[in-house]
């Protein structure tokens, strides 16, 4: 049984307008939702990620939930601290 919101998303996100943001924010959501479960799978908590990146828990925090506001280059040596690349890629609109 669906709840009130869902059935109220599910209304917005018929209109155009609605679709397009609800889809944008989602993109950076599955950003920070990468950087954070890469972070747990390498057994970091933020604090020690914090320490690898000369920077504060709270500041990890805010790179994990608000990607779009961190610079290429902290994204890139946030995934390097995890052992990993960073790979960004252009790809054609469907």
């Amino acid at each position: 049984m669906k709840s009130s919101f869902d059935r109220y998303l599910q209304d917005q996100l018929k209109k155009p307008k609605v679709r397009k943001a609800f889809e944008e924010e989602r993109k950076v959501l599955r950003i920070g939702l990468a950087l954070a479960e890469a972070r747990k799978k390498k057994g970091l908590s933020q604090r020690e990620m914090a320490c690898r990146l000369g920077t504060s828990a709270p500041q990890i925090s805010r790179t994990e939930r608000r990607p779009e506001h961190s610079t290429v280059q902290t994204l890139e040596r946030y995934a390097h601290a995890v052992g990993m690349e960073l790979d960004f890629r252009l790809v054609a609109r469907k």
